[in-house]
């Protein structure tokens, strides 16, 4: 089982809420994640996206991308979203793309100090696109990762 199969079983598992936006972790390299998700189960009144469902697959994005980069570095880590800024750009009539992003400085600094002390911060940002590639969606969100192997991986 690849890792994004794993980790999209683990997410629809702890978090019903996820299964129905039936989304889809689509292709993970390091420091860039890409999401899929249908308008079908996301659609509003108005026909368009619903932004709360815009709002939940971004900070999913950023939590996944934040988990899977500290399973990277150690066996097991727990995530929180520390805080975010969602701005919404334009409606969308179709299905979704999200990219989720974190600077090579910026995983580099995670991944030395989660290894490290147990526990780390990661900033990361994500835009919501349409088909043709438009942003919909800009979403800047910091996360915390803790080493749960570790007894000092208090999240601080």
């Amino acid at each position: 089982m690849s890792r994004l199969t794993a980790l999209t079983e683990r997410v629809r598992d702890a978090i019903p809420l996820t299964r129905h936006l039936d989304f889809s972790l689509l292709e993970w390299r390091s420091g860039e994640l890409l999401l899929g998700a249908p308008l079908g189960p996301n659609v509003n009144d108005k026909g368009t996206f619903f932004a709360g469902s815009q709002a939940a697959l971004l900070t999913l994005g950023g939590w996944a991308l934040t988990t899977l980069e500290g399973e990277a570095c150690v066996p097991q880590v727990d995530v929180v979203a520390a805080e975010s800024a969602l701005q919404y750009v334009a409606p969308l009539h179709a299905d979704a793309t999200l990219r989720v992003v974190a600077s090579e400085e910026d995983l580099d600094r995670f991944a030395r100090r989660l290894t490290r002390r147990g526990r780390a911060r990661l900033a990361i940002s994500a835009t919501l696109l349409s088909p043709s590639g438009e942003v919909v969606a800009r979403f800047n969100a910091q996360y915390l990762a803790r080493d749960l192997s570790r007894p000092d991986g208090r999240i601080d």
